[in-house]
């Protein structure tokens, strides 16, 4: 292609700040002519040789290369044999030839000078210059010449120094080759050097790097092309990955100046250390199969980079398509630190300098032949998923790689969340009325009903939302919530956003003000400590509005090296100390070299931080900072199979990823009862790899109990459970002694067999929660059947009924005649459902019965309000609460608002309860109407039929019985007393919801699946729909949601 064309498609440069360098650099995108004009390998020519033609020529380029570096070695030698003392090797050749052109000048000049002379006088005929003269006057000029070029070489002229400096010298330095490098060039190179040898080296490693290495590569296009999938395809998977025996080829390589990647610039932090930079340029060409019957088929093609993809598409039906590489260009810079350990490189920062382009061919299979014909559409959809992956890695974007953990096969030890971030939000109050505008509402009413949502200004998405208060105008929500800090926050430069919003049932809620704390203010100010603020609202655009929110907030880091080995014997001075000498010892060379101080600090810094996370790793966390930060990651499957119930015996042939009905499966982690977590599906394969992290905040990890459900995604059939891995926090770290583990898991309690590999990590934060706020959010309040009234309580109020209720369950009790109040069955204690513990509240109400209620009397004349966030887990209390009067809205305003005073205060009453937590079988009204809870209740399930050791591991650890079994326990006892039969009517229910959960009985037709998923899909459609129209006359708290993936 011409230059004109090639310039023309270059159209799309673009100047960006380099994230190597952090200079200005302009880049452009690849386009197909470039690709179409590169040059296949030189080398494929001999790939048609025979041996015998091959090995002779092999021989001859041994030769050819070996008097190639003999001539090098040569060239070296030779330029230090001319290298004059004291000077360089490029200034001495800049004086050795300013010295040979001074002194030819000087002798070519003179000696035609006097032959001028000569002539003139035989010309005119004057006498007085013969050829003695002539003679005498050469043989003056040559040794005048000869001086001159002695002068420059060894006479210290400053002016002619600086002359051969600015104008001599840089020409040289120009016309030097490339390949040759002095010891004292600059390390930067205005062209590129040859990479021939180490295109060399990837010729041979090439073929025999494991594939399993590319598995990342192919993970991120799967995702990439289950995000845009058309209709008729309902999923897609590469179900084989191989680089071929083509590789890639390096075309340039050149180092690289600093640049200013020691300062900050737009957002990039400043690099410190020492590192390196390259710029490269690669390319590929697939290689040309000629010649042989069946080189055109799959095992010809294989030479060259492929994938083998399958697509699912409606019926069940499975098609297979290869897609191969044909073409690739490429120009990338990198950034590698160095360390003084092996293997010598630690972090990588790589960016690409512009799209590049990639070109690809994309084949579908037939079971008996193959169809040649590409695909352009099929081609076009993958390559865009292709470039929508690589676009995120285009400058002044970048990818940041630890190869000291890649080469090494370290894994990570450590959070990737360096503190939390606490954030309670108080009260509002004289904000702007969001309901001002409403017709529908009286005076009385309108005052809004005020929210507040937490996330960060920049990202803009919210992160945590307290419950809405309706129809108040001064809330109080007391409500507390964590935010995990990381370095995208802190390179990001975010503030903590606080938002007020009215919410409205017909229309988008309204924005009532916005509060915004910069974060590294509340670092720097707020560190290790809790620091109460009240500030003004302000609109969208930064101006103040009506009102104030109070609030508190306060950054914790994660503890120290010196807190985490507190009290267990170990000499942390020492420690540093010892540290401190090996990197000194280390970089003795390097500091005489470079006189700096600031690397060895540097460097100080960084082994310390290595060790102390190694330490920390290997040791259980303290129990006095039970607050931290969980990090999970999933990294594969093995083994993932599901239970042929219909089939006997042992299956032949162990694992078959050519099966056709594979597992299409999906992770969903589960921490204290909710679910926080879900990876992607990775479809029909036997061995998923996922390589998917997450990172929580924990209250207490001596209580911490967390899941990881794994289920099949089936189109028209209800997701399967294939297993759970139950991994009580406590057990684990105490009886192996550490804060990380990397283990396999084996899946149970599911359809399906399997070993999942993953990683745990847990690291304090240095915050020390009151008890009260250690626990759960979901939970199960145990009331003990004795509830006693002070003697000041009005008689007509101790004659009244008691109901207690929550958001999710109620129980009653009657007056007694001894005083006080019981339920009917005395023996029995009235238990009701918890969910979002920190946000609710237990209300006690005086209700009078009906036939006793007098004209215009109230139903509720009293009530009692304890909010559970006051309350601790696992131990029974006696509390005593304040009974007042209802009226005015008192009852509404005490049971949305978190106050001490809920108005005319007419006694007291003292209730025996104890909070047990998680999910019991009293939520399973909520789990009706919630699926995310019904999940994880079936988990559960599946995690108590798995062993004793399970349930042990799931309740008796710290002595907390079964709240769920209990009870249903004493339901069942309750309910043979009334009639026998109830009882094994039960039982025989939970063993059929058992069978049909492991796809038994009836469930192990497809048939019956297929209907039990259309009846399960209108109850859901019901329930939206009920929800919908509810929703137009009821407030819903907000969902944020759980993270998924990307």
């Amino acid at each position: 292609m011409s230059e004109s064309s090639l310039l023309r498609q270059r159209r799309n440069e673009r100047e960006v700040t380099d994230p190597v360098t952090h200079l200005p650099l302009t880049v452009h995108d690849h386009v197909s002519g470039e690709l179409d004009d590169l040059l296949p390998r030189l080398s494929e020519e001999q790939d048609q040789l025979s041996p015998d033609q091959r090995n002779e020529d092999e021989k001859d380029d041994s030769k050819q290369h070996h008097v190639g570096l003999e001539h090098i070695i040569g060239e070296e030698l030779r330029r230090r044999r001319w290298q004059l003392p004291g000077d360089s090797d490029v200034q001495s050749r800049t004086k050795i030839e300013t010295a040979i052109v001074a002194a030819c000048a000087t002798a070519a000049v003179g000696p035609l000078g006097l032959i001028g002379l000569w002539a003139w006088s035989k010309i005119f005929g004057r006498s007085g210059f013969g050829w003695f003269e002539l003679l005498s006057g050469t043989i003056g000029c040559l040794v005048l010449a000869l001086c001159v070029g002695a002068c420059v070489l060894f006479v210290p002229f400053s002016y002619l120094l600086r002359y051969l400096e600015e104008n001599i010298e840089p020409q040289v330095q120009k016309s030097a080759s490339p390949e040759i490098p002095g010891p004292d060039n600059h390390p930067s190179q205005e062209h590129p050097e040859s990479a021939t040898w180490l295109n060399s080296l990837f010729r041979t490693l090439w073929p025999i790097v494991n594939p399993a290495l590319f598995t990342s590569i192919s993970d991120m296009l799967e995702d990439a092309l289950q995000a845009s999938l058309p209709k008729l395809v309902h999923g897609v998977r590469v179900a084989d990955i191989g680089q071929g025996s083509e590789p890639l080829r390096i075309l340039g390589i050149r180092f690289l100046d600093a640049g200013r990647a020691g300062h900050d610039i737009g957002g990039m932090k400043a690099e410190v250390g020492d590192f390196f930079n390259l710029e490269v340029a690669v390319a590929y060409r697939a290689r040309t199969i000629q010649g042989t019957k069946g080189s055109k088929g799959l095992r010809g093609r294989a030479g060259n980079a492929h994938l083998l993809m399958e697509f699912l598409i409606a019926g069940g039906v499975v098609i297979p398509v290869w897609v191969e590489l044909t073409g690739l260009l490429a120009t990338m810079r990198m950034r590698v630190q160095l360390t003084p350990n092996p293997p010598f490189f630690a972090l990588t920062t790589l960016t690409l300098l512009g799209q590049p382009k990639i070109k690809m061919v994309c084949t579908p299979l037939a079971k008996n032949f193959l169809n040649v014909m590409d695909v352009p559409g099929l081609s076009g959809w993958i390559q865009r998923a292709i470039d929508d992956v690589v676009s995120a890695y285009v400058a002044p974007r970048s990818i940041t790689l630890d190869l000291k953990t890649l080469l090494m096969g370290r894994e990570n030890t450590d959070t990737n969340a360096v503190g939390a971030l606490v954030v309670t939000v108080r009260n509002a109050k004289e904000f702007k009325d969001g309901d001002g505008g409403s017709i529908f509402r009286s005076k009385e009413k309108k005052r809004g009903d005020p929210y507040v949502c937490v996330g960060w200004s920049k990202w803009g998405k919210p992160l945590w939302s307290t419950r809405i208060i309706k129809s108040d105008g001064n809330p109080v929500w007391e409500e507390t919530t964590v935010l995990l800090v990381g370095p995208s926050e802190i390179h990001a430069r975010e503030s903590l956003r606080l938002q007020l919003f009215d919410s409205d049932l017909l229309t988008a809620d309204d924005h009532l003000g916005t509060v915004d704390f910069p974060l590294k203010d509340i670092m720097e100010h707020s560190e290790n400590r809790i620091s109460a603020r009240q500030d003004r609202l302000t609109k969208v655009d930064g101006t103040f509005s009506h009102g104030t929110l109070s609030w508190e907030c306060g950054y914790f880091s994660k503890t120290t090296l010196e807190q985490h080995l507190d009290g267990r014997h170990s000499d942390v001075s020492g420690l540093i100390q010892r540290v401190e000498d090996e990197v000194e010892n280390k970089l003795r060379e390097a500091s005489i070299r470079d006189d700096k101080t600031g690397k060895l600090d540097q460097q100080k810094k960084q082994d310390l931080a290595e060790k102390a996370q190694e330490i920390m790793a290997k040791s259980q966390p303290r129990e006095e900072w039970p607050s931290g930060i969980l990090y999970i990651k999933i990294e594969q499957i093995t083994g993932l199979e599901v239970e042929k119930v219909r089939q006997s015996g042992v299956k032949e042939g162990g694992d078959d990823d050519e099966a056709e009905d594979l597992p299409s499966a999906y992770c969903t982690v589960i921490i204290n009862h909710q679910r926080v977590y879900k990876t992607r599906t990775k479809m029909k394969s036997n061995n998923p790899f996922y390589n998917a992290s997450t990172e929580k905040f924990i209250r207490d990890w001596r209580s911490t109990f967390a899941m990881i459900a794994v289920r099949d995604a089936r189109a028209h059939e209800v997701n399967p459970l294939l297993g759970v891995v139950v991994l009580p926090l406590h057990t684990l770290l105490t009886h192996r002694g550490v804060s990380h583990l990397s283990e396999s898991f084996p899946l149970v309690g599911g359809i399906g067999y399997g070993r999942m590999h993953l990683s745990l990590t847990f690291r304090s934060v240095q915050l020390q929660l009151p008890t009260r706020l250690l626990g759960w959010e979901i939970g199960t309040l145990d009331i003990a059947p004795r509830v006693t009234a002070s003697f000041n309580l009005p008689p007509d109020l101790a004659a009244c009924r008691l109901v207690f209720r929550t958001q999710h369950g109620k129980g009653k009790m009657e007056a007694h005649l001894e005083g006080g109040w019981r339920p009917r069955n005395a023996q029995r204690n009235i238990r009701v459902a918890v969910t979002r513990r920190y946000a609710s509240s237990l209300v006690v109400e005086f209700r009078k019965q009906k036939h006793k209620m007098g004209l215009g009397s109230e139903r509720v004349p009293a009530f009692a309000v304890l909010w559970l966030k006051d309350l601790s887990e696992g131990h029974e209390l006696d509390v005593t609460l304040g009974v007042y009067k209802s009226q005015g809205g008192a009852l509404a305003r005490a049971e949305a608002n978190c106050v001490d005073d809920a108005g005319n205060r007419v006694g007291e009453i003292t209730i025996k309860l104890c909070l047990w937590p998680g999910l019991s079988g009293y939520h399973q009204g909520a789990a009706d109407k919630d699926i995310h809870m019904a999940d994880v209740m079936e988990a559960l399930d599946c995690a108590e039929e798995s062993g004793e050791v399970e349930r042990d591991l799931l309740f008796d650890e710290y002595g907390i019985d079964d709240p769920s079994s209990s009870d249903k326990d004493s339901d069942d006892s309750q309910r043979r007393s009334v009639n026998g039969e109830s009882g094994g009517f039960r039982a025989m229910r939970r063993r059929q919801g058992e069978l049909h959960r492991k796809h038994r009985g009836l469930m192990q037709w497809q048939g019956a699946r297929n209907l039990a998923w259309a009846g399960r899909g209108v109850e859901h459609a019901v329930d939206k729909v009920s929800a919908k129209i509810t929703g137009k006359f009821k407030h819903h708290e907000n969902d944020i949601g759980i993270e998924k993936e990307v």
